[in-house]
C-alpha cells in the first residue's frame, strides 16, 4: 500500500490531482498536528495512524522529514518530494518564521497566511477545486513543524535508501544530484516546483511505476 504524506501547509489537498493516476491501494493520511518542535515526536505521532506492517511512502517536503522519523519496520520504500535532504539555509528560515507565528493569534495568523499559502499552491499548478479543500493547521502546529526542521532532531539516516524527487524549478532546492546520491540514495528531478505532484502529476507517477516495474522509463 502507498501512504501518502503531505507537506507543511495545505494537508491531504495537495494530492488531489495525483491520486486518481495511481494504480493500487493508498491511503493519504494527514499529518498529526502536534506542538513539538521534535521530528521524532511528529513521526512518533503519526505511527499510531499508520495501518499495521511496511508500505511504500511517498511524502511531500515536511511529510518527508516526518517519514524519515519513521521506524525502518514499517517502511518498505520512501520516495520524497521537495523534501530536505540534510540541514540546509532554509531550516534555519524555517525556525524564525516557527518562532515569528508563535506571535501571532491564529484568527490573525489564518487571514494573513491563507492568501500566502493559496498563492504558493497556484503556483505549483492547484486548481479551484484543491485551493477550496485546503485546511491550514493552527498557529501552533505550523509554529511547531516550522521550529521542528530547524531543530533537526533526526536519525542520521532514513529507514531505507530512498528516493529524493524534486520539481527543476523548486525554489527551496540548494542541492545537487551528485550529492543526494554521495549521500547513497537515489535522486530524480521532474518538471515542476515544489509540489510538482500538483503541477506535473503524470510525470511523479511515471517515476512510481518504473520503481515498481524496476527499470528506467524512456524519456
Amino acid at each position: 500500500m502507498w501512504i501518502l504524506l503531505p507537506g507543511i501547509q495545505a494537508g491531504p489537498a495537495e494530492f488531489r490531482r495525483l491520486t486518481p493516476l495511481l494504480r493500487g491501494e493508498f491511503r493519504v493520511l494527514p499529518l498529526p498536528e502536534v506542538q513539538s518542535a521534535d521530528l521524532r515526536e511528529h513521526a512518533a505521532a503519526l505511527v499510531s495512524t499508520v495501518p499495521e506492517g511496511a508500505h511504500d511512502f511517498l511524502a511531500a517536503s515536511f511529510g518527508g522529514l516526518v517519514a524519515w522519523g519513521l521506524p525502518a519496520e514499517r517502511v518498505r520504500s520512501l520516495t520524497t518530494l521537495g523534501t530536505l535532504p540534510w540541514r540546509t539555509p532554509a531550516a534555519d528560515q524555517s525556525g524564525r518564521l516557527g518562532h515569528a507565528l508563535r506571535l501571532l493569534p491564529d484568527p490573525l495568523y489564518r487571514r494573513l497566511y491563507r492568501s500566502r499559502v493559496r498563492q504558493s499552491l497556484a503556483a505549483d499548478g492547484a486548481d479551484d477545486d484543491v485551493l477550496a479543500a485546503v485546511s491550514l493547521p493552527s498557529a501552533a502546529v505550523l509554529s511547531a513543524r516550522l521550529r521542528a526542521i530547524a531543530a533537526w532532531n533526526l536519525p542520521a539516516h532514513p529507514p531505507v535508501r530512498a528516493t529524493w524527487m524534486w520539481g527543476v524549478t523548486d525554489p527551496w532546492v540548494t542541492w545537487e544530484k551528485a550529492g543526494v546520491e554521495a549521500a547513497g540514495h537515489e535522486a530524480i528531478v521532474v518538471p515542476g516546483g515544489h509540489r510538482p505532484h500538483l503541477s506535473h502529476p503524470s510525470e511523479v507517477v511515471r517515476w512510481l511505476e518504473r520503481r515498481d516495474r524496476g527499470a528506467a522509463p524512456s524519456r
